[in-house]
């Protein structure tokens, strides 16, 4: 069976920046195996928004590929309401929550490193 991964984006941040880093060695990992990943237009918003030297951003957009990138689309932001309405949550946990909804419609593991940030939140699968 192929897996699937979803990257927040301080996993993707770390583990393109920090070369020794845990995050860096896990998303070498997954690159070695079948796995599609991908991220949330949302989470690669916060990613691009960030001071990134062209080649980080070009080696992270290369982890992609071209239908890597997942818009953020009525059911997604359908799920995330759900969530936000049901979870302990806060506006600053709004692009969180809409990032866990991406990663449970794709039935993904959401490679973070910060789980906390994902708490509480059912059907999320954090790896």
């Amino acid at each position: 069976m192929v897996s699937r991964y979803h990257l927040d984006t301080d996993f993707l941040v770390l583990a393109t920046t920090h070369r020794r880093g845990p995050e860096h060695a896990r998303l070498l990992e997954v690159l070695q195996t079948r796995a599609f990943v991908e991220i949330s237009a949302i989470a690669w918003y916060e990613f691009v928004r960030g001071p990134r030297s062209p080649e980080v951003l070009a080696a992270a957009h290369a982890v992609f590929g071209a239908e890597g990138i997942l818009p953020f689309d009525e059911a997604t932001a359908e799920r995330a309401a759900d969530l936000f309405r049901g979870a302990a949550a806060t506006r600053r946990r709004a692009a969180d929550l809409a990032i866990a909804a991406h990663a449970i419609g794709r039935r993904a593991v959401l490679l973070t490193h910060n789980p906390r940030d994902y708490a509480g939140i059912d059907d999320l699968t954090l790896g």
